[in-house]
């Protein structure tokens, strides 16, 4: 398969899963519910009425009988297959290029005709004819189906987003990498299980899911995005949002994957130097600067080793006693500060940074004072859950310190 053509067929399946996420927002009753992967792409139930829908993103500039040919056949087999008259409804939802997204063209039984009679191998075949359908069953066919033109990939992407910034009240941001994040992984997870009924989504439990107050790891959203492209969005709203200001307290946690990558580009001691000198240097930063809090999933011994590279480095931290007995009240004390001649900066502190091993952090979270932003760098859950009390960011697709220096540094 070409570049080319593989690039097409990812974009289709993607084209897929936008319109079964547009799909369930869109229901509206929450017991209303899709089918991913049933009878076609995605089955849509309500209370009154249920269709099932194919979707197709078509590089074709103009729609022609062949590139709807073989959808419309198996719908047509399934309407016919059934022994009685069912009033399910049939959809062919597609993208062309150079036709308007929204409009129905007409699909009456000449046409159909002609979409059915095609040649193989020099022969003509005339489908309906060969399968024995009628006019009258065709007719019946029609009656029952409906053929759109979709939306460019873009264009449906945004409305996607637009759609759950209007259900979360929720900024775009938010909206991307966090709810469109979470609902991508939903419906991937369901598209691939085996069994049909567990393939069912429910809106409510749809809504629910995605709002779990955690950020799935999905690696197909940074498939999508690109892992330059996802940084750089999140790089503008850390800026936007001013949550790195050295005024505002911040708790880093960084996961264990990351300690067992490749981080000879910026090693841990390094970096841990590189956010003391951007957010507490001494003489440089102003008096109301905070100190941060390291939180780190790693090993008894990469954390001895590290606290003592500190030690010789001249580098004072608070890490509460967690090596002796851990202590909260320690944790959370302020550091003692002098400050220069005109009183604007800090020139010595206590201790520049707090550092603890995430064990540590969430065996006593509920006695640790709350930062005003949380910047969670790693695959596994967050301790803390999104809330309003704090900015909040899972940062789930960087690979190694360096990747979180670019950031935060």
């Amino acid at each position: 398969m070409s570049t080319r053509s593989a690039e097409a067929t990812i974009k289709g399946y993607y084209y897929q899963f936008d319109t079964a996420i547009l799909k369930l927002l869109e229901l509206s009753n929450g017991d209303d519910n899709i089918v991913v992967e049933g009878i076609e792409d995605i089955d849509i139930n309500t209370a009154t009425d249920s269709t099932t829908v194919q979707c197709k993103y078509l590089s074709k500039p103009n729609f022609i009988n062949s590139a709807v040919r073989e959808p419309i056949i198996l719908m047509l087999d399934h309407f016919v297959s059934l022994a009685t008259p069912n009033n399910l409804n049939y959809t062919l939802y597609a993208h062309f290029e150079n036709e308007t997204p929204g409009t129905e063209p007409t699909i009456d039984i000449n046409r159909l005709k002609d979409i059915l009679t095609y040649k193989e191998n020099k022969v003509l075949r005339e489908y309906h004819i060969e399968k024995g359908i009628s006019d009258l069953k065709l007719t019946s066919f029609l009656n029952q189906f409906k053929f759109v033109f979709g939306h460019e990939f873009s264009t449906q992407q945004k409305t996607v987003l637009n759609k759950l910034k209007k259900e979360f009240g929720c900024t775009e941001f938010e909206a991307d990498t966090y709810f469109y994040n979470n609902a991508l992984r939903v419906i991937i997870d369901k598209a691939i299980l085996p069994d049909i009924n567990k393939r069912k989504i429910v809106k409510s439990d749809f809504i629910s899911e995605i709002d779990s107050r955690k950020k799935l790891f999905n690696e197909w959203y940074i498939k999508l995005r690109s892992k330059k492209e996802y940084l750089n969005t999140i790089t503008q709203n850390l800026k936007s949002s001013k949550a790195l200001d050295p005024s505002r307290s911040k708790c880093i946690i960084i996961g264990n994957e990351l300690f067992s990558a490749d981080n000879t580009a910026l090693p841990l001691g390094s970096f841990i130097e590189n956010l003391i000198d951007k957010y507490y240097r001494m003489s440089t930063s102003l008096r109301n600067a905070k100190p941060l809090l390291l939180v780190l999933d790693c090993d008894n011994t990469l954390l001895t080793d590290i606290k003592m590279k500190l030690i010789g480095g001249g580098l004072h931290f608070n890490d509460g006693y967690e090596h002796i007995s851990f202590s909260a009240d320690a944790l959370n004390r302020s550091p003692i500060i002098n400050t220069t001649p005109s009183n604007a900066k800090i020139a010595q502190s206590s201790f520049s940074i707090r550092i603890v091993a995430l064990h540590t952090f969430i065996t006593h979270l509920k006695n640790i004072d709350l930062p005003k932003v949380v910047l969670h760098f790693a695959k596994a859950e967050c301790p803390y859950a999104k809330s309003d009390n704090y900015q909040w960011f899972d940062i789930k697709y960087c690979e190694n310190l360096k990747d979180i220096s670019t950031l935060i540094l």
